[in-house]
């Protein structure tokens, strides 16, 4: 399935607070499994990458800045897994604006006012 089947995409204003931003890389390997930098990872990583690029534009991000993963613990989403699940975030450099694609399977709380007005 296509990333921009299972996600949906909010424009935040705005995420300045970087600690709990990981690279685009960790989404794409199992911490316990895959070696880092493996060229399987690296092609996963890289497709990733195209992907949620398309799908941030499409929402309207003008394509500056590193798009990252944040890993939200299953504990805030009623999971019994174990396992954190991914937003992918990327910060607009030219403004601020943060972008957040987020699996359409997880309710988050936004605090009004915070999304961008259209």
């Amino acid at each position: 399935m296509a990333i921009k089947d299972d996600h949906y995409v909010v424009d935040f204003q705005f995420i300045d607070d970087f600690r709990c931003v990981r690279p685009l890389s960790e989404a794409v390997r199992s911490p316990h499994f895959d070696e880092i930098d493996s060229a399987e990872s690296l092609r996963k990583e890289q497709q990733l990458r195209s992907d949620l690029n398309a799908l941030f534009r499409e929402a309207g991000w003008e394509g500056d800045g590193e798009i990252n993963c944040i890993f939200v613990a299953p504990c805030f989403l009623g999971c019994v897994d174990g396992w954190s699940t991914p937003v992918y975030h990327v910060k607009q450099s030219n403004n601020g604006t943060s972008w957040l694609a987020i699996p359409k399977d997880m309710k988050l709380s936004m605090p009004e006012g915070m999304l961008v007005e259209r």
